[in-house]
């Protein structure tokens, strides 16, 4: 078989040593990375914990959202350029459950776009809603944990639950103009309740088919001066509401015998001075439905964190908590909680990091947060993780 150069440059890329990051193939970039970590978890708390002694205190070997991605960027005339990713989640290390059954193609943010420098752009495909995004508007530094086990914010955790990476998502980025930047997406609810996956029993794709389109829209406005950020953002579900105190990871459902609302905001900032950087977000979650069974519930949550970085060290201190859900048709008490994370990162190349954690949650009698690793905890109980890994970047 004759082998064409891009054929050529790919092996070279796999069976190589690495040397650099993001190997380039013309306009092709090969980028990802591999995070095996080894996790020492402890439960606390009193309740049962869902399922078998997996869940329970133990010791194991976890992934932390290691990844391999394809991208290009074409120029065209007059300032255009057309973009391209594929961006596909692999596991180097299971952790106990079906999770690596599902490292399929192009599940992590893959899209096809078009924009320029002066009037942004725009992205169609699988992508992070602006709600999320907005994060590194507010706190570059909180927007970017040195592992899973630090992170806390996304579906099923403090922070940031209506933020999540859609796969029916049409995305707009604005070139930054005087410090301000806009971001905004709009997913078409699809994707919110129609999932194939594997991680089934037997290790065979499941497809749920979508009854009701939730369309989610997302908003971000950030500013940055200096070594000064400022963000707000804001999302709403049509079609959609979540009961907050019924549960702790984001759900929303479409109730048809009454009016619903879900929305959700929140604004932050960062400060960055010398080696330090100190940064702080605030949230608020609401949603009502009217007629039998009716409510109408809030929740607040605050996040704050502290950076260092000097040379090929990095430090965070991170805290976050959510307060008990307040409102009408509150039939759970205690619904609130803390994680409270210590993470480093030392790079020893370009290539290689070593990465260690010291992680507590704790559930309030009605809570089941957790962090970004995944790890399930019953309501009222908590945990302590230690963590230490490596991260290889190519």
């Amino acid at each position: 078989m004759k082998k064409t150069p891009l054929t050529l440059a790919v092996i070279s890329a796999l069976v190589a040593p690495p040397v650099f990051a993001d190997v380039e193939v013309g306009p092709l970039t090969i980028f990802g990375h591999l995070q095996p970590t080894l996790e020492l978890v402890t439960v606390t708390g009193t309740a049962t914990q869902a399922g078998t002694n997996s869940n329970n205190s133990q010791s194991r070997l976890n992934d932390n959202g290691s990844s391999l991605g394809f991208k290009g960027k074409y120029d065209l005339e007059g300032g255009v350029f057309a973009l391209a990713q594929i961006d596909s989640r692999i596991f180097a290390g299971n952790g106990g459950n079906t999770s690596d059954d599902k490292a399929e193609f192009g599940t992590r943010n893959t899209f096809a776009g078009i924009g320029s420098a002066t009037m942004g752009t725009l992205r169609m495909g699988r992508y992070d809603n602006a709600y999320k995004l907005a994060r590194r508007q507010m706190s570059p530094t909180m927007a970017s944990p040195l592992n899973d086990a630090i992170s806390d914010y996304n579906a099923g955790q403090i922070l940031t639950r209506m933020g999540n990476r859609l796969g029916d998502v049409v995305a707009y980025e604005s070139p930054v103009m005087g410090g301000v930047s806009v971001l905004a997406s709009c997913n078409f609810g699809k994707d919110a309740t129609n999932s194939i996956s594997g991680g089934s029993a037997n290790n065979t794709a499941v497809n749920t088919v979508a009854t009701t389109t939730m369309p989610q829209l997302a908003l971000g406005l950030g500013y940055a001066v200096g070594n000064f950020n400022v963000g707000v953002s804001y999302t709403k579900v049509g079609n959609a509401n979540w009961k907050l105190d019924s549960s702790s990871s984001a759900k929303a459902v479409n109730t048809t015998t009454g009016e619903q609302k879900l929305e959700s905001y929140q604004i932050g900032g960062e400060y960055r001075f010398g080696h330090f950087s100190i940064g702080a977000t605030s949230e608020r979650v609401s949603s009502s439905l009217t007629g039998v069974g009716g409510f109408d519930q809030t929740q607040d949550s605050v996040g704050l964190i502290g950076g260092y970085v000097d040379g090929p060290l990095e430090v965070q201190l991170r805290f976050a908590q959510a307060y008990d859900v307040s409102g009408t048709g509150v039939t759970n008490a205690d619904t609130g909680a803390t994680q409270t994370s210590l993470g480093a990162e030392y790079k020893m190349s370009k290539n290689l990091s070593l990465v260690g954690s010291v992680t507590n949650v704790n559930n309030a009698r009605s809570a089941s947060y957790t962090s970004y690793t995944g790890f399930p905890l019953a309501k009222g109980n908590g945990m302590n993780m230690v963590s230490l890994g490596i991260n290889v970047r190519f």
